[in-house]
């Protein structure tokens, strides 16, 4: 069945209740290992070890990650809005109802995670690896995805509006029904069986003849 990328229906974060207030993300998690219904700015977590933590009903708002671990943690009803979460381990995560909107994604590791209802959205996720990932409603929509991995991945209802996928990974991962004829794909890595039934435009489907061994002349 066709499936467009205006099908894809991503539920945004439950946000109500949402407090601001002065504490620090990093210092929250020193006694407790979940965090809810706060709101976060301006800050920078640097090299922490957030592993195995509840993440719910937050809001971080320009705040930078560098050198922390997410391994095998839940993140519930969470905005990440103008954050930096290059090279950020989340490997194992579980992400539901989760937005990610203008973030530095590059080299973000969410291989083996579980991801719902979560959206990308004008995002630089240069090289970020989805690698064995399950992808259920989820949106990519104007971002940057060269070099990524997202190879023997699980997609359902999934959709890239407008996304770069130059050199993007998809080893593995059947694309069938998926329009792609808004995103860029020079450079493609993925096998013949991957691209049965991927919906592109007649200059992609040029470009994509090589993985049949075609050799296209002009005559």
């Amino acid at each position: 069945m066709k499936r467009n990328n205006n099908e894809v229906r991503v539920v945004p974060p439950v946000l109500q209740g949402v407090e601001t207030g002065n504490e620090l993300f990093s210092e929250l998690l020193v006694d407790d290992d979940e965090v809810d219904r706060r709101s976060f700015s301006r800050e920078v977590v640097d090299g922490v070890d957030l592993s195995e933590v509840n993440v719910s009903s937050c809001v971080f708002d320009h705040v930078s990650f560098p050198g922390c671990r997410f391994r095998e943690s839940r993140l519930t009803d969470v905005l990440f809005e103008n954050c930096d979460l290059s090279n950020v381990d989340l490997s194992g995560s579980v992400l539901f109802r989760v937005e990610f909107r203008s973030c530095k994604l590059m080299g973000t590791n969410l291989s083996d995670g579980v991801l719902n209802n979560v959206l990308f959205r004008h995002c630089n996720a240069r090289y970020m690896n989805l690698s064995m990932g399950r992808l259920k409603q989820v949106l990519f929509a104007h971002g940057d995805m060269q070099g990524s991995a997202l190879e023997s991945c699980r997609l359902e209802a999934v959709a890239f509006d407008t996304c770069s996928l130059v050199e993007a990974e998809f080893s593995r991962t059947s694309l069938k029904g998926m329009d792609l004829t808004s995103s860029r794909l020079e450079g493609l890595r993925l096998g013949v069986g991957d691209l049965r039934g991927v919906i592109v435009s007649p200059v992609q489907a040029l470009d994509l003849t090589r993985y049949l061994g075609l050799v296209v002349k002009d005559v």
